[in-house]
């Protein structure tokens, strides 16, 4: 399994030219051709999602929304869906020159799928690539044994992503200052890994964004830190959500923003509300079956003090209203995957404001 390139890792060897995170990210279409499968596999989800936006962008710019199928759950919280992913392998294309079908989180799935979709990779179409997606969190969740060996056996690759382990951050961070031109000393770094969290993608970007306030030779100082960096995308993610339980469209605009200025990607941030509106939407659903509070708290899988929180911000709220809200998120995932002319600042603020119950739309 070949390793892609991550920001705030140490120099390696320069990444294959086929690999897909080179690939799809070329504007030229024609730079590289893609190979028949792909498992992306690792810890670090923001290079993940990132990979995944750009494989997005390239399928929708040769064959439109309908090139590339992803084989999410129904309701977003389970496995793809294999039995559906193994009818589409075979399947024809009278619209895109080349399909993509994704399945994300095959982590999940049971070894039975696992070797139904292992036994189809050894057969797969030539204008096809299939992209399989393990989200790994060591040492009990990881990528299905077998699949990588069978995705390179079809002529694809395996690549991963691992993020690096969260003491190691600060010394990459300064490493990656000095890449950059500038200079940041270690407290300032461990300060912006505090406040940023723990995203190497997140934190590329504060760099990257720093590179250019310190000017070549600079340095960004610990005071200059404590002024300029707002604090965790973790947190402001929580804040949106928030105001979207509380339809408090102003206060959900104001979240929005300050994540677009960490340098948040869109992709991400949506899984996260949406995610978040699942379990409200859960736990509503739980109390007005009749469900008591205790019982809804030890459901949910979140820290129980997470979950205590969510349910007192519910008091008040409708199913209704969650639902409304839970449809503007979709949309506005449609709209940042094309289906509108929307830039992704606008549509996330006019995505936020109909989620929070202003707007056309709205409820």
């Amino acid at each position: 399994m070949s390793r892609g390139r991550i920001p705030l890792t140490s120099p390696g060897p320069a990444e294959a030219p086929n690999t897909l995170a080179s690939v799809v990210s070329e504007a030229d279409d024609s730079a590289g051709a893609m190979k028949p499968a792909y498992l992306i596999a690792g810890t670090d989800g923001g290079k993940i999602d990132a990979a995944l936006a750009r494989l997005r962008s390239r399928a929708e710019r040769e064959g439109g929304p309908v090139a590339l199928e992803s084989f999410a759950a129904p309701d977003g919280d389970g496995p793809p869906d294999a039995d559906a992913l193994l009818a589409a392998i075979p399947s024809m294309s009278l619209m895109a020159s080349r399909r993509y079908l994704l399945a994300d989180g095959v982590e999940r799935w049971t070894p039975k799928y696992v070797a139904k979709v292992i036994a189809s990779l050894g057969s797969l179409p030539p204008d096809l690539t299939v992209v399989l997606v393990a989200r790994e969190a060591p040492p009990r969740v990881r990528a299905p044994k077998g699949l990588s060996e069978a995705v390179e056996a079809a002529g694809g690759e395996a690549i991963r992503y691992d993020a690096p382990r969260a003491r190691d951050l600060p010394g990459r961070l300064v490493a990656e200052a000095s890449h950059r031109g500038f200079r940041l000393g270690p407290d300032a770094a461990r300060l912006l890994v505090r406040r940023m969290g723990e995203s190497t993608l997140r934190l590329s970007n504060e760099i990257e964004r720093l590179s250019v306030w310190a000017g070549p030779g600079g340095e960004a100082k610990l005071e200059d830190l404590r002024a300029m960096v707002a604090d965790t995308s973790e947190e402001a993610a929580w804040a949106l959500s928030d105001a979207l339980l509380d339809r408090d469209p102003p206060a959900a605009v104001r979240a929005a923003e300050r994540l677009l200025a960490q340098g948040e990607s869109l992709t991400p941030l949506i899984y996260q509300v949406a995610r978040r509106l699942r379990d409200a939407h859960a736990a509503l659903a739980a109390l007005d079956a009749g469900a008591s509070q205790k019982q809804v708290e030890q459901s949910l899988r979140m820290h129980p003090y997470a979950a205590k929180m969510l349910l007192r911000r519910l008091r008040g709220t409708s199913l209704a209203a969650v639902r409304a809200a839970s449809c503007a998120i979709a949309d506005l995932e449609w709209w940042t995957r094309g289906g509108s002319d929307y830039p992704d600042g606008v549509a996330l603020t006019l995505g936020v404001r109909r989620a929070a119950g202003a707007g056309p739309g709205a409820r």
